[in-house]
């Protein structure tokens, strides 16, 4: 009997040999066939694009994965601690594997089919990184191999960076960093425990266990990793309390949306970065610091909200009935005087429904709010602010027959208040005097893209086309004393160590129009707020400071106001994507004028009236400015558009002919006609 006991015993123990022999010899085998963990050391995760505003809030993430890589260094150790005490408390004292929980889920497994993993830290970085997540006994001898392979080659700080960095935590969230914005909307060192311990919770199962899916499911975790630090002695009992009985508020605006309601702004950062570094822009961690402002952004995005609300209250829109009218689009675009850098943007009625950028891509007609690059041209070419025009029809004009808003002619009438009043018929005068060619010369100084101006009379009315953006630039020449600013949307990009890779341009900007052409402007533009169409400003503010100008083109199709007051130029905009019209009764100074003015109340509020100093080369004639050189009465255009004077015996010239020439167009100063009584035709 013992000699055959003694032979089991034997048998037993060279099968255990054969058995550890074979087992090493698969392990050797299968050990050349694992891949390479030398990549993990310089393994950098991909980080998406994030875009903020200059103030530093969070407007926009463009990647694939929701990511924001924290060095082990900047970990708040008590994340690293709830992590430890829910997934791996052996994590620095094993060696990439848990024997005894391999052990115990084996035994666990009998009978129940493959059903516990007892994976450690090492052990998920080597599934999540080369394996897949399928439950096979072949697929987790791998992960075993792998895991031994990686804690014998990387630091356990460099293993446990890697993990929290890149597992996956729900609602598209990988690495703590991002789930702590997903869904606590903030930076992870600003965690509470019992926030802290509700993120250590979600590896076990992200998609089913986070606080937006299934807060109860949660909130059980969440207390069952405080329990495990407090048996583990990293918490107290009374902060074990504490946490347990917090409150979970969790922030369910933070999943794919972000503040300021800039997403407008977030869209044309990401192209721009996109433009730049290409592809790499959603992987390399990149950081896009805008030059707008939340601050002013919620101004721009309420006032035009409100201004589409006023217009949906005027025409019933937004009722329940199916007849009910659709309302517009509308933009604001708003944008630092002196530099360019756009401190307001916003794009449309939503982003959500239509992500077409209004202020940025829009090329509408501009209406009125083109008149005064008109008459900045002709300034140049010997016009005044006093100098009269004949607002009356036009003569031998068959096909064409402008007219005035109010279908009214008011005859004689100064630049001045032909500009304020947004009379047609003086601004195509003024155009046809000068010369087309020389007008889309002229407004090409503004920006202006020549093949966007149709040579033509009508263009004095603003049928060109042109984007809020060009507009609002085109404005700041003159809010800018006659320099020409760019505007520009990103201040600078980093890579993720801070390194700036990209910063923008402080070129001081090119001077387009002379600085007394730029005052002599501003002076007729805040005519139009003080006494013209815009005056309805003076409702919302009280400033002396504000030029500005209203634009409707035909049949109400655009509403326009442009712009500016203590060094802040902006513009609004209101009308259809299908060019319908905006209605019979509405204006610019109905439709975009007030939401010019609610932005800019808010945006002005404390900041000083724009200083503006009398340039050289002026003069005072007939109590409005003049350009020194035609305030002598002799040059200079006194009037344009009226019949030349009558003669009653024309002298005879060098050649003993009478001198017939007498343009009816332009009258030189010293030869004034007395203007007609009536608007009749000429």
């Amino acid at each position: 009997m013992k000699k055959i006991v003694v032979k089991a015993a034997g048998v037993m123990a060279g099968l255990a040999a054969a058995s550890v022999l074979l087992a090493g010899f698969a392990a050797v085998i299968s050990l050349q066939q694992l891949p390479s963990v030398d990549a993990l050391r310089d393994y950098r995760p991909q980080v998406p694009l994030r875009v903020f505003t200059r103030d530093n809030v969070l407007i926009g993430e463009f990647g694939t994965e929701h990511r924001e890589f924290i060095p082990i260094e900047r970990m708040p150790k008590l994340m690293s601690e709830a992590l430890l005490a829910a997934e791996d408390d052996q994590f620095y004292s094993h060696v990439g594997v848990d024997i005894p929980g391999l052990v115990r889920a084996a035994l666990a497994n009998i009978g129940e089919g493959y059903a516990q993993g007892a994976s450690t830290i090492t052990m998920q970085v080597a599934r999540n990184f080369y394996l897949s997540r399928e439950k096979t006994l072949s697929r987790k001898w791998y992960e075993i191999l792998l895991a031994w392979q990686i804690d014998r080659s990387l630091s356990k700080d460099r293993i446990l960076e890697l993990y929290m960095n890149q597992v996956y935590l729900g609602e598209h969230a990988y690495g703590f960093g991002s789930a702590a914005q997903t869904y606590f909307g903030k930076p992870l060192d600003q965690l509470s425990l019992a926030e802290t311990a509700v993120l250590a919770g979600l590896p076990k199962a992200p998609s089913t266990m986070n606080p937006v899916v299934n807060l109860p499911r949660a909130k059980r975790r969440q207390e069952y990793v405080l329990s495990r630090m407090l048996a583990l002695g990293m918490i107290s009992q009374d902060q074990y309390r504490a946490a347990r009985n917090t409150q979970i508020v969790v922030n369910r605006d933070a999943n794919g949306r972000f503040d300021g309601h800039a997403e407008y702004v977030a869209e044309l950062a990401r192209q721009l970065a996109h433009d730049r570094f290409g592809d790499e822009a959603y992987t390399r961690g990149l950081n896009v610091y805008t030059t707008v402002s939340s601050m002013h952004q919620t101004l721009a995005y309420d006032a035009v909200q409100a201004g589409l609300e006023r217009y949906g209250k005027r025409h019933g829109a937004g009722k329940s009935s199916a007849d009910a009218p659709a309302l517009p689009q509308a933009a604001l675009i708003s944008l630092d005087a002196e530099t360019g850098a756009i401190e307001a943007m916003v794009g449309g009625a939503d982003f959500a429904t239509s992500r077409f950028n209004h202020a940025t891509q829009a090329q509408r007609q501009p209406g009125s709010t083109f008149k005064p690059f008109v008459y900045s041209a002709a300034l140049e070419r010997g016009m005044s602010p006093g100098t009269l025009i004949n607002d009356a029809p036009l003569d031998n004009s068959p096909h064409w027959n402008p007219s005035n808003d109010d279908n009214r002619f008011v005859g004689p009438i100064t630049v001045r208040n032909a500009l304020a009043e947004s009379r047609n018929l003086p601004a195509i005068r003024t155009l046809q005097a000068i010369g087309i060619p020389y007008a889309i010369d002229f407004a090409g100084k503004f920006g202006f893209s020549s093949k966007r101006l149709p040579p033509y009379l009508p263009m004095a009315l603003g049928t060109g086309t042109t984007s809020p953006l060009r507009l609002a630039a085109a404005y700041g020449v003159f809010a800018n004393q006659g320099h020409r600013i760019e505007p520009y949307l990103i201040g600078k990009i980093t890579d993720g160590d801070g390194n700036v890779l990209f910063a923008a341009d402080d070129t001081a900007p090119p001077r387009v129009i002379s600085a007394r052409n730029a005052f002599v402007m501003n002076s007729l533009l805040q005519s139009v707020v003080d006494e013209g169409t815009g005056n309805a400003v003076k409702r919302y503010l009280r400033r002396d400071d504000i030029a500005g100008k209203t634009g409707t083109t035909n049949d109400a199709v655009d509403g326009w106001f442009a712009g500016y007051a203590g060094q802040v130029v902006t513009v609004a905009w209101m009308g259809f994507d299908d060019n319908r019209s905006l209605g019979r009764h509405e204006f610019g100074a109905t439709t975009a004028l007030p939401i010019w003015a609610s932005y800019m109340e808010g945006r002005l509020a404390g900041v000083p009236d724009a200083n503006f100093p009398t340039p050289p080369q002026l003069a005072r004639m007939n109590n409005d400015w003049a350009y020194a050189e035609n305030a002598d009465g002799v040059h200079g255009i006194a009037s344009l558009g009226f019949p030349p004077p009558a003669v009653a015996d024309v002298a005879p010239d060098a050649t003993g002919q009478g001198n017939m020439a007498g343009g009816a167009s332009i009258t030189p100063a010293n030869t004034a006609p007395t203007p007609p009584t009536s608007a009749s035709p000429l």
